[in-house]
């Protein structure tokens, strides 16, 4: 059984990983904002034309952000945004004569189109890839893969992803307990569960290199690999093993993970910053609630019921009257009195869930609720003290919609698992920190030490 004691067990060995030397542009393919949780200092692209990717390859950072936004889309559009994406990293790639790793970053706990995106990236590509590598581990939202199995830290248990609410979400629900199964069950049986390979944690943590070189060496023609790891010692030896393998051979890996794998390959990982030093307005200051998972709702909760800040329900069921824009409207002139008179401000959708028989229509009412709550960002027409948006779809939207960011700079945490962009000159306002917070990450509480702390005041 998975447990706090096997967790913290490091053997405290100092890896070189080959960062400074490795070839290759890292490239992330994100489909939320909320990927940016574990690195700093590094650009994150809106949009992915070949100017965009051109410039991302340029910059002197080993990694770049793509912010595809991808969860929020159905299975064909999910399908044409990645081919393009793939055509055009090809060519730039080629122009420059520099080789890419692609990460496809998705959620922790196992939600996004998982298998079909690195499975488009790899059939457009001129030649396929040899790999997908599976790590959906993140240490600081306490999610990890140990025995083939992903587990998640509820209360003081650790129990697998399959056993919580998100295998239950509406668009992106599971059954399959292993890694393997999930991945069975996500390709429709494409790729079986006894042809999935394993690194495991035994492996990692004997430092058995030739085994696992073994296995990087034997994959090809798109082979699953699930990795075990439980803490960033066991990530960062597995990545020192890659990066040499992959410096001595001729090989394409892609990889299907979550923040902590990026946050080992990146040379630059994140750190908690103090966003005193960005100043502040004199306005009062604004967050966006969209996510509706349990964790969220607990922490909305608790700022209500542990702050002064004024709350505006958003009714989701709004969305399916015809009164939608008028509805809209009259909270936007809402938000925009209160920010005048120097009140923070919380946006919250009602806790109902709207389900449906047909996931395809689940997703575009969950897109439909988040396009509402863009409007009323699009419609302030002043300046924020401060912007938190709390949800994958949500702060995606309210960053390309909202605030119409293209280029933004990754610069850190302002709590573990919670990442802050800088805004760019082309964004609606320019060089503001923008807050961005999972729904699923950090206790009930955080939301509102959050609120409270570094440069927003009460």
């Amino acid at each position: 059984m998975l447990n706090a004691s096997l967790i913290s067990e490091t053997i405290g060995d100092n890896f070189d990983k080959n960062l400074d030397e490795f070839k290759y542009k890292i490239i992330v393919l994100d489909d939320d904002p909320t990927g940016t949780q574990t690195v700093k200092d590094l650009p994150v692209y809106t949009e992915w034309t070949e100017s965009l990717i051109e410039d991302g390859f340029k910059q002197s950072s080993n990694m770049f952000y793509i912010l595809t936004n991808s969860r929020a889309l159905n299975e064909t559009e999910t399908t044409i945004l990645h081919q393009e994406i793939s055509r055009n990293i090809e060519k730039v790639s080629k122009q420059l004569d520099t080789p890419y790793i692609i990460i496809s970053r998705g959620d922790s706990t196992l939600r996004g189109h998982f298998y079909l995106e690195p499975k488009i990236l790899s059939d457009t590509s001129d030649n396929a890839f040899d790999a997908v590598f599976y790590l959906p581990e993140f240490f600081e939202g306490n999610r990890f893969t140990y025995n083939g199995i992903h587990y998640l830290k509820e209360s003081n248990s650790y129990i697998p992803v399959s056993e919580s609410e998100f295998a239950n979400d509406t668009t992106f629900g599971f059954k399959a307990k292993t890694m393997s199964d999930f991945i069975e069950e996500k390709s429709k049986g494409s790729i079986k569960a006894n042809d999935v390979k394993r690194i495991t944690l035994n492996q990692i943590r004997k430092r058995d290199r030739k085994s696992i070189n073994q296995v990087l060496d034997e994959v090809s023609n798109f082979d699953a690999v699930v990795v075990d790891a439980l803490n960033d010692e066991d990530m960062d030896y597995f990545v020192s093993c890659l990066t040499a393998f992959l410096m001595n051979n001729d090989k394409k890996f892609m990889f299907r993970t979550a923040a902590s794998f990026v946050k080992a390959m990146c040379q630059t990982p994140g750190e908690i910053i103090d966003l005193k030093q960005y100043g502040s307005q004199i306005n009062g200051g604004l967050i966006i609630v969209g996510s509706h998972v349990k964790k969220t709702s607990a922490q909305l909760k608790h700022l209500l019921e542990n702050t002064n800040i004024t709350a505006i329900e958003f009714d989701v069921k709004a969305v399916t009257r015809d009164d939608l824009n008028e509805y809209i409207k009259q909270q936007i002139n809402r938000v925009i009195k209160l920010l005048k008179l120097k009140k923070d401000v919380v946006v919250f959708t009602s806790r109902d869930v709207i389900r449906t028989e047909d996931l395809s229509n689940n997703l575009s009412i969950s897109t439909n609720i988040s396009n509402a709550l863009v409007e009323i960002v699009k419609g302030l027409t002043i300046k924020p003290r401060f912007i938190i948006a709390k949800g994958g779809i949500t702060s995606s939207d309210v960053a390309t919609k909202g605030l119409n960011i293209k280029k933004a700079q990754v610069i850190g945490q302002i709590t573990k698992g919670v990442p802050v962009w800088l805004t760019g000159n082309e964004a609606k306002y320019n060089q503001m920190p923008y807050v961005i917070f999972p729904g699923n990450i950090g206790d009930d509480e955080t939301l509102t030490e959050v609120y409270k702390m570094n440069s927003i005041d009460i």
